[in-house]
């Protein structure tokens, strides 16, 4: 994986779709204080990183698109899975809290992509991401790595986290041909990014 390829192509989207993502991101954001409205957010932020990634024009609207009945109980059950584990881990140990954080961090970080990008339930595409770092271990924590140092500057400057969200997340979307064995030559388009 090229990461500074990488980081050029989700920059390039991400300025043509700029004020969309801003606004989506923000959304997501202020909308996630009501917590059962976090689950399906996200999903509709990958949703947009998703449209963008195809080369379609990515709307505002599109980042509701995790509100669909279906969409909605994916997301949740996804996040449940990955976060009950992290949260107990916490109340156990601080220290477990964090190594099961930093674990699926990394053993999951394609889950949410794969199932907006392919249209899987929340367990297929927890098991694809994990089988894709499992043989990817290398890139996916080169990529854990600078998603996370992207959001941690984000996060030091508030209004930098509505950059940073919808960047990081078209990265992972980008990532999936790379990890994924399409042909370098394949657009995103050609490769796995199919309608979601």
């Amino acid at each position: 994986m090229e990461i500074e390829t990488l980081l050029k192509d989700s920059w390039e989207i991400f300025q043509k779709n700029l004020v969309a993502y801003i606004i989506g991101a923000l959304i997501t954001i202020f909308g996630s204080i009501i917590v059962i409205t976090s689950a399906p957010l996200a999903y509709g932020l990958a949703h947009m990183a998703a449209k963008g990634a195809r080369g379609e024009t990515v709307e505002i609207a599109d980042v509701f698109a995790g509100f669909k009945p279906d969409k909605f109980i994916q997301s949740w059950v996804l996040f449940l899975i990955i976060m009950i584990p992290i949260f107990i881990g916490f109340l156990l140990l601080i220290v477990p809290g964090i190594i099961i954080a930093i674990a699926f961090s990394i053993i999951f970080l394609y889950a949410l992509p794969l199932m907006v990008v392919k249209g899987a339930g929340a367990v297929d595409s927890l098991k694809e991401s994990l089988e894709i770092a499992k043989a990817n271990p290398q890139d996916t924590i080169i990529l854990v790595v600078v998603v996370m140092i992207l959001n941690a500057i984000g996060s030091a400057i508030w209004i930098g986290t509505i950059l940073t969200m919808p960047f990081t997340m078209l990265m992972l979307i980008l990532a999936l041909p790379m990890v994924t064995g399409a042909k370098p030559e394949m657009n995103v388009q050609d490769a796995t990014i199919s309608e979601a």
